[in-house]
């Protein structure tokens, strides 16, 4: 089982290329449990090699508790999905 810390939604993450953040977070019904899913944007803004983007989905696993508070922060405790069969299966969810 591991914590996972909530992002702030539409908060910019920069690297030394651009930035990243997450425009949704939800949870997706699997097998009697729920998922936890994060939809975000990545943007390559500062490169020596060009511009570009993409959209990602982040899944960090079963859900446990949801949104626990410590401190300032929410924090979930998730159970990392490691069957590739349940991964192909969450992934064509996804896509349909």
């Amino acid at each position: 089982m591991k914590e996972y810390v909530h992002e702030e939604l539409n908060r910019e993450i920069h690297s030394i290329s651009g930035y990243y953040l997450y425009t949704e977070e939800g949870l997706l019904p699997f097998k009697e449990r729920e998922v936890l899913n994060l939809v975000g944007i990545g943007v390559v803004d500062n490169s020596c090699c060009g511009v570009g983007g993409c959209c990602f989905v982040r899944i960090p696993g079963h859900v446990i508790s949801w949104q626990d508070t410590k401190g300032d922060f929410y924090i979930s405790r998730v159970e990392p999905i490691t069957e590739e069969a349940d991964k192909q299966e969450i992934k064509s969810l996804l896509v349909s």
